[in-house]
């Protein structure tokens, strides 16, 4: 018997994942959701141009990079920016407004992401500046 989040041993299949939340740049699919956590992928499609600016809401979110490398752009204005790639892990606290943009990679840009938290998962903003609510 479980006390936990899951009852039981469980599995989900590529063909299973569902699509959505879209931010232009970035294509997210969700392979589940129970109580808190939220679990999906992501293909980056930012190439020419940065995707848009977005947070995560309510949601505190680690990502592992799959392959591809990309740059994330956070912070006042915008200014301050890291690279990851494949292998590579990073975090975003709930409403930390970014962006991000492929480094290498081309087509073959992807990561996975946990979040824990509740509502929207992505809410997509004008500007680096924007007050997240």
């Amino acid at each position: 018997m479980s006390d936990g989040l899951f009852q039981k041993i469980g599995y989900v299949k590529s063909d299973q994942l569902v699509d959505g939340p879209i931010t232009p740049g970035q294509n997210r699919r969700k392979a589940l959701e129970a109580g808190d956590l939220w679990v999906g992928q992501c293909h980056v499609t930012a190439l020419a141009e940065p995707s848009q600016w977005h947070h995560h809401q309510e949601f505190d979110s680690v990502m592992f990079m799959l392959s591809g490398r990309i740059r994330v752009d956070y912070g006042e204005n915008g200014a301050e920016s890291f690279e990851i790639g494949k292998g590579d892990y990073a975090y975003f606290p709930r409403r930390a407004i970014h962006r991000c943009q492929i480094v290498e990679g081309g087509d073959d840009v992807h990561y996975v992401f946990v979040r824990v938290g509740r509502g929207e998962t992505v809410v997509n903003v004008d500007g680096p500046d924007v007050v997240a609510p």
